[in-house]
């Protein structure tokens, strides 16, 4: 027999002194407790009760024993009660990886507004390139963005979409005339090396236009974003950026947006977490919150137009 039943029927009824009384309030027969306290004597080897025709009392043994199983009992109770309330209540830490060129103001701004709500979390961010293993690196949900996620086995949402945009420099597209979506392959071309498909690896869309014959060749390689951008900013080449990333540079002139008309994939973020089974609050109430917030953001985004025709007329 269960030894944990066991132990609450003994409770009952040591605290009771009725067997008939446990089995009425545990909806069971009197044979069921019975035998309930006699595989614990008998575990035991020792008389937990004195049993007569008019009443039940404990025994020395007895009283000892019903004393720790309180103890015991009443832990057990506190535990199963802090497990069912995390999956409706959201408290304590929750472990947060987040690729660095994610736009950082919006998600951080996310997160201050998530405290708000739910000031019983503290959010525990690590800004790391790449996925990382969840499970082995104890994070409770991982926020990218890509094209795609790669299949790893996790549970994930989107809870952002994004338009790329392709961009250079005044400075570039004064020394390099860039007439043609098939001129591109030509051009000192600046990509990210990431394990999965990062939106700012734009290469296979390229490779796959019609009127790009010619191999492209990187002459930059990062796995940074906002190096990426350094180095555009600086008149390193062409390449596609996520419109929330150079938004301010396009408008402040800094950066040129090319081919307004060339439809550049799509690209998302995920958030991505461990199972879709019983899910912490915490993970549940931080992936709903993100989806909405960055929506807000993304959709908020300064709204990127055709370069002016004086800076189109360094492209051609």
């Amino acid at each position: 027999m269960d030894k944990l039943f066991s132990m609450r029927v003994f409770s009952r009824v040591a605290e009771t002194g009725s067997f008939s009384g446990v089995a009425k309030d545990m909806d069971c027969s009197v044979g069921i407790v019975s035998r309930a306290v006699v595989s614990l004597e008998d575990g035991l080897r020792t008389r937990l009760l004195q049993r007569t025709t008019r009443r039940v009392s404990l025994t020395d043994s007895g009283a000892r024993y019903y004393r720790k199983c309180k103890t015991i009992l009443a832990e057990i109770d506190a535990a199963d009660a802090e497990a069912s309330d995390a999956a409706t209540t959201p408290r304590g830490r929750l472990r947060v990886h987040a690729a660095p060129d994610l736009g950082l103001t919006q998600l951080m701004s996310t997160i201050v507004e998530y405290r708000r709500v739910h000031p019983q979390v503290t959010v525990d961010l690590k800004l790391l390139p790449g996925m990382p293993d969840l499970v082995q690196e104890q994070f409770d949900v991982s926020v990218l963005s890509a094209a795609a996620l790669p299949d790893s086995g996790n549970a994930y949402r989107v809870v952002g979409r994004f338009q790329r945009v392709l961009v250079a420099a005044p400075a570039y597209l004064k020394r390099n005339a860039v007439e043609s979506i098939g001129d591109l392959p030509m051009h000192a071309l600046t990509r990210i090396n990431a394990p999965f498909a990062h939106p700012c690896d734009w290469h296979a869309e390229l490779a796959s236009c019609a009127a790009a014959q010619a191999e492209a060749a990187d002459q930059i390689v990062v796995n940074d974003a906002q190096a990426l951008r350094v180095a555009l900013l600086a008149g390193a080449g062409v390449s596609a950026m996520p419109h929330y990333f150079v938004a301010d540079d396009i408008r402040a002139g800094r950066l040129v947006r090319l081919f307004p008309d060339y439809p550049l994939q799509g690209a998302s973020v995920y958030a991505v977490y461990p199972s879709r089974q019983h899910v912490d609050a915490k993970i549940r109430t931080f992936v709903e919150f993100l989806s909405a917030s960055l929506k807000e953001k993304f959709d908020a985004a300064p709204a990127i137009s055709a370069p002016p025709l004086e800076t189109q007329a360094v492209m051609a």
